[in-house]
């Protein structure tokens, strides 16, 4: 593991990113057992990380509803990231697929 989950002081953040990565986990069916495993850690990482920015656009698009909770930015984060990073994968892929048929 990465030194700032290990040593992070707030394990709110850590447990909601976790479980945001649970979530997606349970949920996806695009990826084999060894890339899914890659997906979770990155979206378990990301979800640290990106607790406060992903708290900041939430509360930029819905003023006053989430205070200043970072787990909710931790686990919004956690679970949208790779969502998006899936989304982006597999449009890439249908990309080259209509290339190579139409060559």
């Amino acid at each position: 593991m990465p030194v700032p989950v290990l040593y992070h002081p707030d394990l709110k953040v850590v447990v909601a990113s976790l479980c945001g990565a649970l979530v997606w986990g349970l949920n996806q069916r695009y990826f084999d057992r060894k890339k899914q495993s890659v997906a979770f850690v990155i979206s378990f990482v990301m979800g640290i990380l990106g607790a406060d920015v992903t708290l900041e656009v939430v509360n930029i698009i819905f003023p006053g509803v989430f205070s200043g909770e970072r787990a909710i930015g931790a686990f919004l984060c956690s679970a949208l990231i790779i969502t998006l990073v899936t989304g982006l994968i597999h449009r890439i892929s249908l990309l080259q697929n209509n290339q190579v048929k139409e060559k």
